[in-house]
């Protein structure tokens, strides 16, 4: 859940800034870590403000990408049930998620319409995506996109969408033929990385690997 999710990653930060005297944090999130960053800079969380600056790695809806698979509307439906049956924190049937368990509350979140997790899919209109990445113009952000995702369905304009939120975060990297993880394009992902934190990364990084 982002709010759990949120209070974990408050407590690395303050563990980093308080025990390891780091002077800075930068984040990475990669898929549906995207969103737990985005939630968390929303918060203004107690350490959120020693965050120096952000990467989102393959941003993607899940929620399109459920909706390719044909059980998904059934299984939004139960999850509705469930959740409306103070039964929120239940474990869905297998088939909800086979390559992990998840909980009603957790799946509806991720696949139903406008649920907690629904930040980046091609159907929300301007408004809506400004309302939800708004406030990551307010801290240094690079978004990657990996413009072969497996998991962008095909009628989702990859291009149309990355200029859309690039209106919003401005520091985008488009990475052609690039994968949802990136493994076939991991020198061109790493080289943006490093770039983007010598630049905006808390200072004298000259070389954050060296």
């Amino acid at each position: 859940m982002p709010d759990k999710d949120a209070m974990e990653l408050d407590q690395l930060i303050s563990y980093l800034i308080n025990k390891e005297d780091s002077e800075g944090v930068v984040l990475l999130g990669h898929s549906t870590g995207c969103q737990d960053i985005v939630y968390y800079l929303r918060t203004n969380a107690a350490c959120s403000r020693a965050v120096c600056a952000a990467i989102l790695q393959a941003p993607v809806s899940d929620r399109e990408y459920k909706a390719t698979l044909p059980e998904t509307a059934a299984m939004i439906d139960l999850a509705s049930k469930m959740i409306s049956e103070g039964r929120s924190s239940e474990l869905m049937p297998r088939e909800a998620n086979p390559d992990a368990p998840i909980t009603a509350s957790r799946y509806h979140s991720l696949c139903a319409y406008n649920g907690e997790d629904d930040m980046f899919s091609s159907d929300l209109s301007d408004d809506q995506l400004k309302m939800r990445l708004g406030h990551m113009s307010n801290t240094p952000c690079q978004v990657i996109f990996s413009m072969g995702d497996e998991y962008v369905p095909e009628y989702v304009d990859k291009k149309a969408l990355v200029d859309r939120q690039g209106q919003i975060i401005l520091n985008k990297v488009e990475i052609e033929w690039g994968n949802h993880s990136l493994s076939n394009r991991v020198e061109e992902a790493v080289q943006a990385i490093i770039d983007f934190i010598k630049r905006d990364g808390p200072k004298g990084w000259d070389d954050p690997w060296s």
